[in-house]
């Protein structure tokens, strides 16, 4: 039993001071307030002066990319200083460390939304683990541009061009059960938003039918909107070109779609 501690429920906002919490196995069994039995309560963790909250869930990581200066050479490309498949052997000659980092910071539950094959490695090499966080991951990310510089052979982003295409790398990654598919859907004057939906249209179908929810990265207004329309079950970043308006919310609503904001800073 955790005793004495400060429980936080996310449910309601409350506060529960000196609380217990009892633990049998794998399951909570009771949270209560005040002094309890000692006997009844077996093994007892003090935690007065601490708070006692469920596990945070980090709902958009990428397990190939480490956040240091090489791990995206498709955008600083550094292998000068780096060599990329260094960085890469690297990431993955750490991954117990990744995990039991990811419990010291009270995260136990982590969604991957795309990387290259060896993300279901990752997977099962977490559920292996005793000290490791919860992975869900998605598989390459399906998308509308390629980056060959992220490519050593099991690239993490896949260039596909035609609905077809995307249906058949669907089932592919389908026989590996993964917990999402990702798109990336990139627009710019070469993409426009219009020519990608007939494959983002494509993955949805897919995975739907195989029971697979589609996360989608798309950040600007329209591309957004779009993505919804289409059927994506989640979208992985806020918009980041315009206010987003009325409309968009309700369609949001309307079709219960996960927004996963991923905050970050921007210098402007």
């Amino acid at each position: 039993a955790l005793v004495g501690g400060t429980v936080i429920n996310p449910a309601d906002g409350k506060m529960m001071p000196n609380a217990t919490v009892v633990i049998n196995g794998d399951k909570i069994e009771n949270v209560t307030m005040g002094k309890q039995s000692a006997a009844a309560l077996g093994k007892q963790i003090d935690c007065a002066g601490k708070f006692i909250l469920p596990g945070y869930i980090d709902t958009h990581i990428h397990f190939f990319q480490s956040g240091d200066l090489f791990t995206r050479p498709d955008g600083a490309d550094l292998n000068s200083v780096r060599p990329y498949k260094d960085e890469v052997a690297w990431v993955k000659s750490h991954l117990n460390d990744v995990f039991a980092r990811y419990l010291r910071s009270g995260i136990t539950s982590v969604v991957d939304v795309g990387g290259p094959f060896w993300n279901f490695e990752v997977r099962n090499l977490a559920n292996a683990t005793a000290k490791a966080p919860r992975v869900a991951v998605a598989g390459p990310l399906i998308s509308s541009v390629s980056r060959e510089k992220l490519d050593l052979g099991d690239p993490p982003i896949v260039k596909i061009d035609t609905p077809d295409q995307a249906r058949e790398f669907v089932r592919k990654l389908a026989a590996q059960k993964p917990d999402l598919v990702k798109i990336w859907y990139i627009v710019d004057k070469d993409h426009p938003v219009d020519s990608f939906r007939p494959i983002v249209r494509a993955t949805v179908e897919e995975s739907h039918a195989r029971k697979l929810r589609v996360a989608v990265h798309a950040t600007e207004l329209e591309t957004a909107r779009a993505a919804i329309e289409e059927g994506a079950d989640v979208l992985v970043h806020s918009v980041i070109d315009k206010p987003v308006d009325d409309a968009f919310v309700k369609l949001l609503k309307d079709r219960h779609t996960i927004l996963c904001p991923t905050l970050v800073v921007f210098e402007r």
